[in-house]
């Protein structure tokens, strides 16, 4: 599956609309408290400036009520559609593994500029791993009964990409250890977008993500079927 699912689509919306929920509060609490002091000031009229303190103080709130009402619509819907068709637990899962993932790709390396003045150090993120952050921002884990798919965008600069291109042994080695109970093999470009899905073993011998359950029939005949496609009689 090379498609993003509902949850994929809907996660980051969903974040920063939780996120932006707060924000305007703060700021039409804040405005709502400049209107209040200009009520208590008598010698200037400053009834226009009140009028637009609480207009602005209006409306922030009107944005912080309509981005919590759309998050928890959003996640309401995932939350039916997962409860209908797959689990909760899994959802929750989903998200924990999601930041997990960003955390492990998520750059770090900090540089020191020189200037000229007293020579004072100023210290920076690399701004080599601007872009490839951006990417890591994006990455999504959906996990399923049966299946996990991993969402991850590739950096649209090259140097972000070389970085991608070095981790990418990490990061199977890092995804396989975070979800043991799973078989992973080579990820699978989509033009600017690298994917970690499940699909059965067709002619080809292509293989992402299955359950590993040795006692189960369904694991016995995905070995028999994967001997099969790669034995080499010679």
């Amino acid at each position: 599956m090379t498609t993003r699912s509902y949850f994929m689509r809907t996660l980051n919306l969903t974040l920063f609309l939780f996120l932006f929920a707060p924000i305007c509060s703060v700021f039409s609490w804040l405005f709502n408290f400049l209107s209040v002091q200009l009520t208590n000031i008598s010698f200037v009229n400053l009834s226009t400036v009140k009028t637009i303190t609480d207009i602005i103080s209006s409306t922030c709130l009107g944005f912080a009520l309509f981005s919590l009402l759309l998050a928890l619509l959003l996640i309401g819907i995932e939350i039916f559609q997962r409860i209908k068709t797959d689990s909760l637990w899994n959802y929750c899962q989903s998200v924990y593994h999601t930041f997990l993932l960003r955390h492990f790709l998520f750059q770090r390396e900090r540089v020191q500029k020189i200037s000229n003045l007293e020579h004072p150090t100023v210290t920076t993120i690399n701004p080599i791993h601007n872009g490839f952050n951006r990417a890591v921002r994006k990455c999504i884990v959906d996990i399923r009964k049966d299946a996990i798919t991993i969402f991850l965008k590739i950096p649209r600069d090259q140097q972000g990409q070389k970085i991608l291109k070095e981790m990418e042994a990490l990061l199977k080695e890092e995804i396989v250890n975070q979800h043991t109970d799973y078989y992973f093999s080579s990820p699978i470009r989509v033009r600017n977008q690298m994917w970690f899905n499940r699909k059965n073993v067709d002619p080809f011998g292509a293989v992402a993500c299955v359950k590993q359950k040795p006692d189960s029939p369904l694991f016995l005949l995905f070995s028999i079927m994967t001997y099969w496609v790669y034995y080499d009689p010679q």
